[in-house]
């Protein structure tokens, strides 16, 4: 798997002034889906998130290597109908706003499947992906597009940057909450970036997490939980600056950030999002420690109702074989007492478990054939999506626990 080591320093500013806010505990990779004869060499890693309190980044400190993380990958983005829409309507941004120039390059940092880089072609816009994982660049490549196999570094914009020109639109979509060498990202970002062009990176916001209590999206793969303050220092090192921001619903709450060379004009949205930041104390350690306060307490929410429905005799089956699913059955503690498998529309997860639980999954089909009486929603973000999707099981009496940000039950 490669070795874990613990970060001593902030990975934006260096600073050693980090305070350990979380500890989820030992946990197996929460993408690393298994098989049955894979159980006894899995491994587990601890988990831990960290406060920067000089430059304000909120961080996991057990960092495993980007290739025992990404090189093989199971999240396949075109999977999700609601990804599809918000990449198109993305798409459509670009091609209409960044990208009019004859020939202007557009060049997307994690690609996945092509969810983006499809209905930009579509549109006529010259367009390379970057994609680490193997697999999923197969997935690309099939459907006729520009891939590099590769991860994005200084090196790799050179390299670009010599075959294809400097980039109108570089774009990173949930991608930089991924880096732990975010030095060499930025600097290669800078440089491929055309004098006029636009970075484009959306990730989930610290806002999010924070507010609605989000410990779910905490894993190791995700290494970093952004808010403006620690971005606007970070990118000004490489003469970039943030001249726009837009909140985005994706994902139970995102940040679009785009970010320029320096000179351009900078909207207001910027500092509107920077005072209100300041305002909520994502510049203070005490919002975090209250923080895992309060994740401790929706742990013990969910657990005692699982119990309760254990005891009533109920059958409670999960909905997601994500990353997000993983991280709740892990720090909660669920086991097979309280849950019995997991469905997951996606079919290459399906016939896997997952990791450090073991729950084995199913496709979604199981809920009419099996009729559980509940459904754990921890694709919670996508509930609306979940009923169209299964309207014969919801439609006769199938009841759905959403987790987060409050337990509650929902018919």
């Amino acid at each position: 798997m490669g070795s874990c080591y613990t970060r001593t320093t902030c990975r934006l500013c260096g600073s050693a002034e980090l305070a350990l806010v979380l500890d989820l505990g030992e946990m197996a990779l929460a993408g690393a889906f298994v098989r049955p004869d894979q159980f006894a060499a899995e491994e587990k890693f601890p988990l831990r998130v960290s406060f920067c309190e000089r430059c304000h980044l909120l961080q996991v400190i057990d960092v495993l290597p980007a290739e025992t993380l990404f090189s093989n990958y199971f999240y396949h983005s075109s999977a999700i109908g609601t990804l599809r829409s918000h990449f198109t309507e993305l798409a459509h941004e670009i091609a209409d706003r960044w990208a009019t120039a004859p020939g202007a390059l557009a060049v997307e940092i994690g690609c996945n499947d092509g969810v983006l880089l499809d209905p930009l072609v579509a549109r006529g816009v010259r367009a390379v992906g970057v994609e680490p994982a193997a697999n999923i660049a197969a997935t690309a490549r099939a459907k006729g597009l520009q891939i590099e196999n590769r991860f994005f570094s200084t090196e790799a914009a050179r390299d670009i940057r010599e075959r294809y020109g400097p980039a109108s639109v570089i774009l990173a979509n949930n991608v930089f909450a991924h880096l732990d060498a975010m030095d060499d990202v930025v600097g290669g970002i800078a440089h491929l970036l055309d004098g006029d062009g636009v970075f484009i990176t959306e990730n989930h916001y610290l806002g999010s997490v924070i507010e609605e209590l989000q410990y779910d999206m905490i894993y190791h793969e995700h290494m970093s939980y952004y808010s403006l303050l620690p971005l606007e220092r970070f990118f000004a090192q490489f003469g970039l600056v943030v001249v726009d921001v837009r909140p985005i619903p994706i994902h139970a709450g995102s940040m679009r950030f785009y970010v320029r060379h320096a000179g351009h004009p900078v909207s207001p949205a910027v500092e509107e999002l920077r005072q209100a930041e300041r305002s909520r104390g994502y510049d203070r350690l005490e919002t975090f420690t209250t923080y895992a306060d309060r994740v401790a307490g929706r742990r013990a929410d969910l657990l005692a109702l699982l119990r309760r429905l254990a005891g009533e005799g109920k059958r409670v089956a999960g909905y997601g074989a994500s990353g997000r699913a993983n991280t709740i059955i892990q720090y909660c503690g669920i086991g097979h007492d309280l849950m019995e498998y997991v469905v997951d529309d996606a079919p290459y997860k399906q016939g896997l478990y997952t990791p450090g639980s073991h729950f084995r999954i199913r496709p979604g089909t199981a809920l009419q054939e099996d009729r559980p009486d509940y459904v754990l929603l921890f694709a919670w973000a996508f509930a609306d999506e979940v009923r169209r999707r299964n309207p014969e099981y919801f439609g006769s009496g199938g009841r759905m626990i959403v987790p987060l940000p409050d337990v509650r039950v929902l018919d």
